[in-house]
């Protein structure tokens, strides 16, 4: 009759049909046995995966199930791409469009497909999905203006076509008229440049001429502006729904090679033994397996995709007026000098 080592012998080399049987198909009693004798570290999990990959995800949610200090074993020897800290494991990503990987692929349903939208807000290359956004230069961007921006408007204003003769042959509104010589001529001063600024008419037959170039600097300030809003808003969708695996946002860890520096992210991962014993109980008794897969990113989003529960995005129609308006403020005097 085999012996209890006999039975450990065989079953690292592979042959737990041969006597699984005796133990009614069950890998998990006959783990039970061989950890009551004190025997478990015998097992060769690596030379039974060799033999048999179905059955290794068995025998390691056994071990995380008997032994908690098996988690830490799995990240050393399967997730390449986890590194662990005093204060949790975090994830390395090649960069931080990588992140992508674990949204829904769903082009065929939807006019938007999360993934690529992630990766396009992740990625390194702006992304301006949206121009031409603005319609009334008067009303979209100088209407949105500070007073502090305004005063800054009206001195370019004045830099540009300020205190020399304009025709109202080709300016007509009636602020021109009321300044003017009385000989079809006005001067933009110093003392009504303001009131010029803050009359509709008269700057948006100027913004038709002599200001035309300056209209266009204002335009792509609105088109910008709009972008940087709307990147900003689904950015942070993005990361409300990563906080399902993820703590916080990412940083950056600095490595230097030769004269060049490498930036490389980090993301703190939320439940490393959660995921873990998860992917474990999904594919027990399949044939896919740590061994196989060897990252965090690649064991979760395989597990997503087989049990269907990928993240996904609301992605907004458009931005919030308020962070638009903030960040033509926030752009105009650059834009002014152009």
């Amino acid at each position: 009759m085999a012996s209890l080592s006999d039975y450990i012998g065989m079953f690292n080399d592979g042959d737990w049909d041969e006597f699984s049987n005796i133990f009614g198909n069950d890998v998990s009693k006959f783990l039970l046995l061989i950890k009551r004798r004190g025997l478990l570290d015998q097992i060769d999990v690596d030379s039974v995966e060799y033999n048999d990959g179905a059955l290794v995800n068995g025998i390691q949610l056994f071990m995380l199930e008997n032994d908690p200090s098996y988690y830490n074993t799995i990240v050393k020897e399967f997730l390449s791409d986890v590194e662990i800290r005093n204060d949790g494991y975090y994830l390395r990503l090649r960069d931080l469009s990588e992140l992508s990987e674990f949204f829904k692929d769903n082009s065929y349903s939807r006019e938007y497909n999360d993934r690529d939208v992630v990766k396009n807000v992740l990625g390194e290359d702006w992304w301006d999905p949206y121009y031409d956004t603005v319609h009334d230069v008067y009303n979209d961007i100088v209407g949105a203006l500070n007073e502090k921006n305004m005063e800054l408007l009206s001195e370019r204003v004045l830099e540009l076509v300020g205190n020399k003769e304009l025709s109202l042959d080709d300016y007509r509104s009636q602020l021109f008229e009321d300044i003017s010589d009385g000989n079809n001529r006005f001067i933009i001063t110093e003392s009504n440049v303001k009131s010029v600024v803050e009359d509709e008419d008269s700057m948006n037959q100027l913004f038709d001429g002599d200001l035309d170039e300056l209209k266009n600097q204002l335009k792509w300030l609105g088109d910008g502006s709009y972008n940087i809003a709307y990147n900003d808003e689904v950015y942070q969708e993005v990361f409300d729904e990563l906080s399902t695996y993820f703590v916080g946002k990412h940083d950056w860890s600095e490595t230097k090679k030769g004269e060049k520096i490498v930036h490389t992210p980090y993301i703190k991962i939320k439940d490393i033994n959660r995921d873990i014993y998860n992917f474990l109980y999904c594919f027990k008794g399949y044939g896919d397996n740590l061994y196989q897969y060897g990252g965090y990113t690649s064991m979760v989003t395989l597990y997503m995709d087989n049990e269907d529960e990928w993240l996904t995005i609301r992605i907004p129609d458009y931005p919030d007026d308020r962070k638009v308006t903030e960040y033509i403020n926030d752009g105009l005097p650059d834009r002014l000098y152009l």
